[in-house]
C-alpha cells in the first residue's frame, strides 16, 4: 500500500494572463470538499434517507509573503487592498501529477475561486498570511500542459 505524497498534486492560480505554480512560500494547502446533506424521514422508516445535495468547496492556504513569488503578492493585494467581489475571482488548478493524459499532460480539476484573505500573521519576525480560495463553480475535469501552462478541457488517461 502506498500513500500519496502532497508533492504528487501541482498547484496553479491564473494571475493576469497566465498560471503560477503555487510552490515556494506555500507551506499549506487543503482542499476541503464539505459536502452538502439533506434528509429526510419516511413514515415507515426509522432512520433518515440521506443524500448529497451539493457541495461547499474551498482549500485553505497558509504562506509566507515571498515579494518574489507572483501568486503571493496577487493574493497579498487582495487583502491588504480589501478587494471584492469580481476583483478577488480567478482560476484554480490542482494538478495530479501521477496521472498522465494521452497527450502532453495530466489529469487536472480547474476551479473558478474567490480569494479571501483571513490574516496576515507575524511569526519569528516573518510576516506570513492566511485564508481560503473559495469555489464559484462546479469544477471542470480537464488536462494540464504543466510545460505550456495550458489547461484543455476533458481528460483521457494514458495505458500504463
Amino acid at each position: 500500500m502506498s500513500v500519496r505524497k502532497r508533492k504528487i498534486q501541482a498547484n496553479y492560480l491564473k494571475i493576469s494572463d497566465s498560471f503560477e505554480l503555487l510552490g515556494t512560500g506555500f507551506t499549506e494547502l487543503n482542499e476541503s470538499p464539505a459536502a452538502q446533506t439533506a434528509s429526510k424521514r419516511y413514515i415507515n422508516q426509522s432512520s433518515a434517507s440521506q443524500s448529497i445535495i451539493g457541495y461547499e468547496w474551498t482549500t485553505s492556504f497558509n504562506a509566507d509573503q515571498i515579494v518574489s513569488e507572483k501568486a503571493i503578492e496577487f493574493i497579498r493585494n487582495i487583502g491588504e487592498m480589501q478587494k471584492i467581489g469580481y476583483d478577488t475571482e480567478t482560476d484554480y488548478i490542482i494538478v495530479d501529477l501521477d496521472k498522465p493524459a494521452t497527450t502532453a499532460g495530466f489529469r487536472a480539476r480547474k476551479f473558478k475561486v474567490a480569494i479571501a484573505v483571513d490574516s496576515f500573521e507575524a511569526n519569528e519576525g516573518e510576516l506570513g498570511m492566511a485564508g481560503s480560495f473559495i469555489g464559484v463553480s462546479d469544477p471542470i475535469e480537464g488536462t494540464f500542459d504543466t510545460t505550456s501552462k495550458a489547461f484543455t478541457e476533458g481528460f483521457t488517461a494514458k495505458s500504463v
